[in-house]
């Protein structure tokens, strides 16, 4: 595990664009094997696991909109695809030959790749949101250090969430790192 791990959610973290992260106790990189003795897990850290649980949680409530926006717009393109082959079928039975149905299968190629897209932005974010959860997770038992965070949105004004979290802390860790 990478040591600049723990200095992330640490209170004496420095960061220096030519030297990177150092500890503000000792200016030197991070040297330790497993847990830091004096990391001080306090606002910062508090700031930062409410902050990638809330963003979590947000993907998470995500999931019924996309998968029915993905449905939707699936069921769309399949229509307009089917339609337009029994339009183009219709018309070539009745000696008909025309490229409105070749455009009306081809617009119904844009709802399919909006479905597709949509789906594969949800699935990113969701990974790229577990994956900085399990890095916090992952330097928290380290320190035996476990959480419950109480989650809930409030209203949106303007394209901006109210957002209340309550955050328990409990482990060995936790009391002797304060």
């Amino acid at each position: 595990m990478e040591l600049a791990r723990h200095c992330e959610l640490c209170d004496h973290q420095k960061v220096n664009l030519q030297v990177g992260t150092t500890c503000g106790l000792t200016d030197r990189k991070p040297e330790f094997y497993r847990t830091c003795s004096k990391i001080t897990l306090r606002e910062k850290f508090d700031n930062k696991l409410k902050i990638v649980n809330i963003d979590y949680e947000k993907v998470k409530r995500k999931k019924v909109l996309t998968f029915i926006y993905f449905g939707t717009f699936v069921l769309i393109g399949l229509a307009l695809l089917v339609g337009g082959y029994l339009l183009g079928k219709y018309a070539y039975t009745n000696n008909v030959i025309s490229t409105v149905p070749v455009i009306i299968m081809g617009v119904g190629i844009a709802p399919l790749a909006m479905a597709f897209g949509t789906l594969n932005k949800y699935q990113q974010s969701m990974e790229a949101t577990r994956r900085k959860k399990a890095r916090i997770d992952e330097v928290l038992k380290e320190y035996k250090i476990e959480y419950d965070i109480a989650i809930q949105f409030g209203k949106e004004y303007h394209g901006t969430q109210e957002v209340y979290a309550d955050l328990k802390m409990r482990g060995i860790g936790r009391s002797s790192v304060l």
